[in-house]
């Protein structure tokens, strides 16, 4: 029974598994390329002759054209060898035009055919970079995992040895005894002299208190005197510097402060 080929397989080009070509087509690729490449050398020198290159190196022309086509066939790449028939199809029309006087040499011309050797050039050395053969990329395996004994440990404990025992470290033992408690000894501490005397505050108290009540500034004779007055006590000038008297007295640092 023979199998029938998928039609999505045309032009798809060749596969890394399909059969090598019989010897019959191969010969007559090869058979077809050289006679091509022979009947077109020659118009080709001519045309390298009639734009000016030099007999010397004329005949390099149709190489450089027919080695890119060979190339190309090589590596299979359809554009190229489509590039590469064409240029050598023009090649043939300018020479034969030339020969038989329908068209004479031109700029375009000239500039045309001195082209044609770079990008011949440039061609063959990107194809034999890019040989035209598929590369077959190999799948990564993908992980298994065995599941038939999900339930059993992936390995047993060895038991012919004898699994030694490890012993616990030694724990200090730890001292319950407290340490004893100083002795806590009460003093009888005396009240102050202002709470044991109770009654009413003196003028020095409150002239005292102004610089508290002030902000740590010193009081003057006005704020003393209005101190005094609500607390009934005498207020004339002399009885308000002389408590502010007294009282610098006792603390001369309250002299300096700045005045209220």
């Amino acid at each position: 029974m023979r199998l029938r080929k998928s039609p999505a397989s045309k032009g798809a080009g060749p596969s890394p598994c399909s059969p090598p070509l019989p010897w019959t087509d191969r010969l007559l690729l090869t058979l077809a390329l050289i006679a091509g490449i022979a009947v077109t050398a020659y118009s080709e020198w001519q045309l390298a002759l009639q734009v000016g290159i030099h007999s010397a190196v004329a005949p390099l022309f149709p190489v450089s054209i027919d080695v890119y086509l060979i190339a190309s066939v090589r590596a299979g790449q359809g554009r190229d060898i489509a590039a590469s028939l064409l240029v050598m199809g023009g090649a043939q029309v300018s020479a034969h035009l030339l020969s038989t006087d329908v068209v004479s040499v031109s700029i375009p011309l000239v500039a045309a055919v001195s082209l044609l050797i770079p990008i011949t050039v440039w061609r063959v050395h990107a194809l034999a970079k890019a040989d035209g053969r598929p590369s077959v990329i190999a799948p990564k395996p993908e992980p298994t995992v065995n599941v038939t004994r999900a339930s059993a440990p992936p390995w047993k404990p060895d038991t012919s040895k004898p699994v030694p025992v490890l012993q616990p470290p030694a724990v200090k033992a730890v001292s319950t005894a407290l340490a004893p408690r100083p002795e806590v000894v009460a003093a009888h501490v005396s009240p102050e002299p202002e709470e044991a005397t109770k009654g009413p505050p003196t003028a020095d108290q409150i002239v005292r208190a102004l610089y508290d009540s002030l902000g740590g500034k010193r009081p003057g004779t006005a704020h003393i005197r209005q101190a005094l007055t609500d607390a009934n006590l005498p207020n004339s000038d002399g009885t308000c510097r002389e408590a502010r008297k007294r009282v610098e007295a006792k603390e001369p640092e309250l002299k300096a402060l700045p005045p209220a």
